[in-house]
């Protein structure tokens, strides 16, 4: 009777030490640096560089780096540019101080918009784009001077791609820098070539047709002001020429007021530059109008 005992003990050990074997162990967690989806029935698979399948159990999943799906969902973009330059001092230091290169910043600007980014990407203001594509370059004048383009998800902020090249020619190296980028994103373009220069087009004539509507409207105002206050727009034109003491105004008596010699001079030019003012006016107004019919519709 024990022996039976013993046997049946042994057994349910056994059974219990089979089963362990037989339950497989959890599957390792996903990469946390990455994003997966996991795959359903038959699909194609997106050809992507960086794409990787990893198998958890009996599941597979495509996984990416959060960068790629960074870029991948990112709709708009913007293009902001910082460059410095070396220079003396100037007061006997021996040490070089360091300023603003506005030149260099209009150059970069111009030459990123003629690249292919638009073609994958939305125009945006910096405030309002999910991507901000940073140029950023130093002394062109330097032994070793450095372009560097840096691009930050502005959800996050942080940085989804950085490359940084020595300077060699400036329009090949934004050049160069901007399809790495494009390259590294794995976008599939929004516009064909023909489509983002009508845009580009469309663009500057936007751009123009709002500067010219500003100095227009800037213009007539200061036309009408001086026309329904001639009195202090005609007090303005003599101090342009003469001191203001001759400008002012005289002894008055039975409601006569006397000026200077020089009082009606200075009329007779606010009244000269006044037509001309008129004439310049038609003709920005006219060149508004020529805008507007050219604006992209």
């Amino acid at each position: 009777m024990k022996v039976f005992a013993f046997v049946l003990f042994l057994a349910s050990v056994g059974s219990g030490l089979f089963a362990q074997q037989r339950r497989a162990p959890p599957p390792p967690p996903l990469p946390p640096d990455m994003d997966c989806e996991r795959l359903k029935g038959d699909r194609d698979l997106p050809s992507q560089h960086s794409a990787t399948i990893l198998k958890r159990g009996t599941e597979y999943y495509l996984c990416r780096p959060k960068a790629d799906a960074v870029l991948a969902s990112a709709g708009t973009a913007a293009v902001v540019v910082r460059s410095t330059q070396t220079i003396s001092c100037g007061d006997g230091s021996t040490e070089d101080c360091i300023r603003q290169d506005t030149v260099t910043e209009r150059q970069i600007e111009g030459l990123a918009d003629k690249t292919d980014l638009w073609k994958y990407f939305d125009r945006s203001v910096p405030s309002k784009a999910d991507l901000i594509l940073q140029f950023m370059a130093n002394n062109r004048a330097n032994p070793s001077p450095q372009i560097i383009l840096q691009v930050q998800d502005s959800d996050s902020a942080k940085l989804v791609f950085y490359e940084s090249r020595t300077i060699t020619d400036i329009e090949n190296d934004v050049n160069r820098l901007t399809d790495h980028f494009l390259t590294r994103s794995g976008r599939a373009p929004l516009r064909s070539r023909a489509e983002m220069e009508t845009e580009r087009r469309c663009t500057a004539i936007a751009n123009q047709l709002a500067l010219s509507k500003s100095q227009y409207e800037t213009k007539l105002n200061d036309y009408n002001f001086k026309n329904t206050h001639l009195l202090d727009a005609q007090m303005e034109e003599c101090n342009l020429h003469w001191k203001e003491w001759v400008c002012l105004k005289r002894g008055a008596s039975e409601g006569f007021v006397s000026y200077a010699e020089q009082w009606n001079e200075s009329g007779q030019e606010l009244q000269r530059k006044l037509k001309l003012e008129f004439e310049e006016l038609k003709t920005m107004e006219e060149q508004v109008s020529m805008l507007r019919q050219s604006t992209c519709r």
